[in-house]
């Protein structure tokens, strides 16, 4: 595979993911706070909502390190690891388009 397709196929899944998790935020439904007379429910509730409000932490990260990625590749800076400025290895990128750092 030549570095055009690479780079092609690399983009292609980082505007993947950017669609998924932008999808991902429009459904806060599971942030309402809700009362119950149990409370256990009342408990359990919070605790969902407290899973959720993790869960959606996680992702705005990684939309973070998405969109970083795309600007990358937009500046020809992609691939490049950003502590030690060496090549990030292809297969690090295959399997985690948005990676800012070699292993």
């Amino acid at each position: 595979m030549n570095a055009p397709t690479e780079i092609r196929n690399h983009r292609a899944a980082l505007e993947h993911k950017l669609a998924e998790l932008t999808a991902g935020f429009q459904d806060r439904s599971g942030l309402a706070i809700e009362n119950s007379a149990d409370m256990l429910d009342t408990i359990r509730m919070a605790t969902d909502r407290d899973v959720l409000v993790h869960s959606m932490n996680i992702n705005a990260q990684m939309l973070s390190d998405v969109r970083e990625a795309l600007a990358r590749l937009s500046k020809g800076e992609y691939g490049v690891c950003e502590d030690c400025e060496e090549a990030i290895s292809p297969r690090r990128l295959q399997a985690i388009p948005w990676a800012r750092v070699c292993v």
